[in-house]
Parts: C-alpha cells; sequence; structure tokens
C-alpha cells in the first residue's frame, strides 16, 4: 500500500508540473480584460498611496494585497498580475491526494489530471479574477473538513477555517459555496433517511443519532473547534481590515446607495495602522472590519437589484451551455459517476453523491446571484465539484483497462485506452481553443463581453516606445466617449477621462508611467496636437476630426475594445520608434 500511495502521490505531482506550465506558459500574452484592468490599476494605486479599504464592486482585498507586493519586487504587467491565480491553479491538482482515503489510487490521480486540464480552471487559472483562489481554496476547506470527519481529528478543521477565509478574502461567493455544502448535506441525509426508512428504522430516530454523533464530535474537539473559529477570523480582519486612511462615509458606504446612512462611523474607525501602534484599539477594528464588510457585502450582492432585476432564465441557460459546451468530458463523466455509484452496490458513494449535488446546486444557484450574463468564471464554481464524481467515473475506466491488461483482454485493454484518449485529448485541445489559441475571441465560450479583441499588444507596445523619450502629454484621448470627468473622491487617473469607458488603457497607461490628457472637441485636439503627442485614441465613430487633423504623422491602427464591438483608433506616431 505505500509503494502505491508513493506512486499516486509522483502521479500526482506529475500533474502539478503539467498545471503548472500550461498555467504559466504565455502569461502575458493576452490584453487584460475590463476586470483585470480595474483591479489591477487599483493595486497600483494601492502600491503608490498605501491607502486599501473594501469596495465590493471589485471583490475582496486579497489579491491586490498579493499584487502590490508583486508589483514592488517585479514590476507591473499582464504577466505579474495573474501570477497569483496561475500559481493557485498549477498547484490544485494537489488537492486530490486530501482524497485518498476516500477514493481509489486511479480515481485520485484521474481528479488530479481533470483539474489540471480542464479547460474553464485552466483559462481562469490565466485570469485575475478571484474565482479560481475562492473555489481551489473552498475546494481545498471541504477536503479538510472530510478528513476532520473521517478522522475523527479536530486539527483539519484548522486549515479548512483558514482555507475558507483566504477564499473569501479573494471573492465574497465563498459564503455561496457554504450554502451549496449545507444544501448538498441535506440531500444526503434526504436520501439516507429514504434509506433508513427502507431498511425499518425510524427516520426520527436516524436524525436524533446524527444529531447526537455531531454534538459529541462538537463537544470532543471544542478547542479545536474554537480555535479554528478564531483563526478564521483573524485571517479574515488581516485581509479585509482598511489600510493608510478611510475615506468619506458617503465614499465608503457607496455600493448602499445614497439613501443608506451606513452603521458605523467612519471618520473615527481605525485602520490596521492604528491598530498596530494602538493594540487597545484591536477589538474597535475587528468590530468595524467584520461589521462593515458584512453590510458592504449586503449591500452590494444580496439586496434585491429592483432597477436591474435577474433575468434568471437566460442566465441559468447560458451559465448551462458554457459548462457544457467548455466541460463536456466533466460534465458527461460526472453523471456517469454519480449514476454508476448511485445503481451499483447496496449504497451510493456519500462523497461522490455530495460532490455531485453541489456541482448542480451551484448550476442552479449562482444564476440568482449573477449580476451579468456570459460571466463564464461562474463555471469554474460549477466543475471543481463534479470533477470529484467525474474522476470516479474515468478512474473506473483505468482500473478496468489494468485489469484488462493483466487478464490479457486486448479488446479490453483497447477500449479504456480509447476512452481515456479520447477524454485527455479532447479536454486538452479545449484547453488549448480557449485559453491559447484564440483567448480573446468572441465565439470562444469562456470570452466574456468586456475582454478587448484582437492583437491590441503591439500597439500598446508601440505606445510606450514612442512615448519613452516625450517630456509632454504622452496619450490624448479624443472625443466625448473617452471625456467625462467624475465628480468622485476617487482619483482615476486619467481624471478627465470617461475611465470606465476607456478601461482597459488606464491600467496601461499607469504601469507604463505614460501621461494621458483629453481633448473632447476639435479646439482641444488643436492645441494638443501643437505638442505632438506620440499617440492619439479615440472611439472609430469620432475618428473623423482626427484624421482630417494628422494626415499621414501617424500610423493608425483600429482594435476592438470589446469582444465584438467598441471599436477605438489608435494614432501612433511611428518616427519615434525609429
Amino acid at each position: 500500500m505505500r509503494l502505491r500511495r508513493d506512486r499516486t502521490a509522483l502521479a500526482v505531482a506529475g500533474t502539478v508540473v503539467v498545471a503548472l506550465t500550461v498555467r504559466l506558459a504565455f502569461l502575458g500574452r493576452r490584453v487584460a480584460h475590463f476586470d483585470e484592468a480595474r483591479v489591477a490599476y487599483w493595486t497600483l494605486r494601492y502600491g503608490e498611496t498605501g491607502v486599501l479599504f473594501y469596495r465590493p464592486i471589485i471583490h475582496g482585498p486579497l489579491l491586490q494585497h498579493l499584487n502590490a507586493a508583486l508589483f514592488g519586487l517585479f514590476g507591473a504587467g499582464d504577466l505579474v498580475m495573474r501570477l497569483v491565480p496561475a500559481v493557485v491553479g498549477g498547484l490544485l491538482p494537489l488537492a486530490a491526494l486530501l482524497f485518498r482515503h476516500r477514493l481509489r489510487r486511479e480515481a485520485v490521480v484521474s481528479l488530479a489530471v481533470l483539474l489540471a486540464l480542464n479547460p474553464v480552471l485552466v483559462y481562469y487559472s490565466r485570469f485575475m479574477r478571484g474565482d479560481i483562489v475562492a473555489g481551489g481554496a473552498s475546494f481545498v476547506a471541504f477536503a479538510c473538513l472530510l478528513r476532520a470527519v473521517d478522522f475523527d481529528d479536530g486539527r483539519y478543521l484548522y486549515p479548512a477555517t483558514v482555507a475558507l477565509a483566504v477564499g473569501l478574502g479573494a471573492k465574497e461567493n465563498v459564503v455561496a459555496y457554504l450554502l451549496a455544502f449545507v444544501g448538498a448535506a441535506g440531500l444526503l441525509l434526504h436520501r439516507r433517511l429514504l434509506f433508513a426508512r427502507f431498511d425499518g428504522a425510524a427516520p426520527l430516530d436516524v436524525c436524533r443519532g446524527y444529531l447526537w454523533w455531531a454534538g459529541r464530535g462538537v463537544r470532543r474537539h471544542a478547542a479545536a473547534v474554537a480555535g479554528s473559529v478564531a483563526a478564521f477570523l483573524a485571517t479574515v480582519v488581516l485581509i479585509y481590515a482598511p489600510r493608510g486612511s478611510l475615506p468619506s462615509k458617503r465614499l465608503y458606504y457607496a455600493s448602499c446607495g445614497e439613501g443608506h446612512e451606513g452603521y458605523f462611523d467612519v471618520a473615527a474607525a481605525p485602520t490596521l495602522g492604528d491598530a498596530v501602534a494602538n493594540p487597545l484599539r484591536l477589538p474597535e477594528l475587528v468590530g468595524f472590519t467584520v461589521g462593515s464588510t458584512a453590510e458592504l457585502y449586503a449591500c452590494q450582492w444580496v439586496t434585491p437589484r429592483t432597477e436591474d432585476p435577474n433575468p434568471y432564465l437566460e442566465f441559468l441557460g447560458g451559465l448551462s451551455a458554457t459548462t457544457l459546451e467548455a466541460s463536456t468530458a466533466v460534465v458527461v463523466l460526472a453523471v456517469a459517476g454519480f449514476l454508476g455509484t448511485a445503481y451499483a452496490g447496496d449504497r451510493p458513494d456519500d462523497l461522490v453523491s455530495f460532490a455531485f449535488y453541489w456541482g448542480a446546486a451551484s448550476l442552479v444557484g449562482y444564476p440568482f446571484i449573477a449580476d451579468i450574463g456570459g460571466a463564464g468564471w461562474l463555471v469554474v464554481h460549477v466543475v471543481l465539484p463534479l470533477s470529484i464524481p467525474a474522476a470516479v467515473a474515468l478512474g473506473v475506466v483505468l482500473r478496468w483497462g489494468r485489469e484488462a491488461r493483466a487478464d490479457g483482454d486486448a479488446v479490453g485493454l483497447a477500449a479504456a485506452v480509447l476512452v481515456v484518449a479520447l477524454v485527455v485529448s479532447s479536454t486538452g485541445a479545449t484547453a488549448y481553443a480557449t485559453g491559447f489559441a484564440a483567448p480573446q475571441a468572441d465565439d470562444n465560450p469562456l470570452v466574456q463581453y468586456a475582454q478587448p479583441a484582437g492583437d491590441l499588444e503591439p500597439t500598446l507596445t508601440d505606445a510606450r516606445r514612442a512615448a519613452a523619450d516625450n517630456e509632454g502629454t504622452d496619450v490624448v484621448l479624443y472625443g466625448e466617449h473617452l471625456h467625462n470627468p467624475a465628480d468622485d473622491e476617487l482619483v482615476r487617473r486619467p481624471t478627465c477621462s470617461n475611465w470606465f469607458n476607456a478601461l482597459p488603457l488606464p491600467w496601461y497607461f499607469e504601469a507604463g508611467d505614460l501621461t494621458a490628457g483629453c481633448a473632447p472637441n476639435g479646439t482641444a485636439l488643436e492645441a494638443a496636437l501643437a505638442e505632438e503627442p506620440p499617440v492619439i485614441v479615440a472611439h472609430e465613430r469620432e475618428r473623423a476630426a482626427v484624421d482630417e487633423r494628422v494626415g499621414d504623422d501617424y500610423d493608425v491602427r483600429v482594435h476592438r475594445m470589446r469582444s465584438r464591438d467598441t471599436p477605438f483608433v489608435f494614432y501612433v506616431d511611428d518616427s519615434r520608434l525609429e
């Protein structure tokens, strides 16, 4: 058994090497998505000002903390900003080893392979969002909780709760994981009660037995339960505690709308630095951080949207279609694994059933809380749990092949090899097509609308080169589409711009140390051109005024700033590139 487990561990380690290679290769090639760019921009601002507070519209601050440090070490760029999700996704197959007490060795290796090669997990491990971190941390937390129960060992509660806190620090939908756990446990209990009834046991007595067993376990591991709760709380506070200084109460509670007064006195609240300087303020910091974070989370993500109601059926159809198209092998194998264990033997496998219920609950539940359509990153939270029953099904095929080889059954071996080859090749081909061949194409099921299309990177590179020796304004944003300075306490550079319409460009301006200005009309453009700016950018529908003034002095390039529309015209002074 020891040798077999070592071989299993070696196989899983090999898949980790493959997973990391796949995720790190050409990591900076894709131009930043709208969401990546805005969070990366604010990360740079955090590194510059030292000011950070929870803003639920850009989710938890964990990636900002980590990327601020990475930017300081390696410089700001697309590759560096995606390193954390890439490494987390690359290490995720190691989580398969946490299930080896429940799964056969073939299923453990299969789980590692599916986590390494799944197209959705590959794509969003190469994307600077918190989904892969939140999902991966919750997956690990579930595995640790399972081991705590199976081995009656309270020590596993510590990594479980810390993992949940880290995941929550990346994205708040870890709360949805907890709800999915409860829902899956309820379905599992319901099934057990049905079996108990068929066996002649009273369901009420069975429930009492489970409650007694759970209560005894909590009492036996009371110290570990209390310690793990404290560890969870400490980790959440460390991640979410405000840094630097706090803004006005109006800005702090902006997620709640104008009519929300806010429970906390933001002006009197401490920051992490205040609590470090005066530890007596630590309880106040804990109360403010936990309380205001919960309040802001509820305002942004729980309060019903009356002005923009959720089109549930549309979102459910889109999420289902994307899941099936991008993760066909996992879906088919998961159904096979669930049905196979449900009807084989005397009792269905609890882990397989729980994971399948969890995945199904995620598929049905996430459209309720989605705020936009086409959010392919939500599929991450569906395929992660479905990977467990899928791995069991694939593991059965591997075991059949191993047994067929031992028995000299050439037909059985060939069939098993064919199935495994089909799964691996189709999964790998889809991962390559979505993550490498066309990571920005509109027909890619994982591409969300706010992803710039085409090859924008050479133009951005030339813009940086052209502005390298410039002493004035480096980039002029022309036209009404790109000009609309916001009356806001948050300083969004360039301050003259319609910042959200311009994304992802502000991230590249900030990372490349480019100075950008605005020319809202022809008169302002004339004045700007007098300084011979290296780069001019305009929406295509407003390009006529620029064309008639610049003549042949600039190289003209058109790029779509969204996956299927919003064309911007870039005018680059190519004489500065020589």
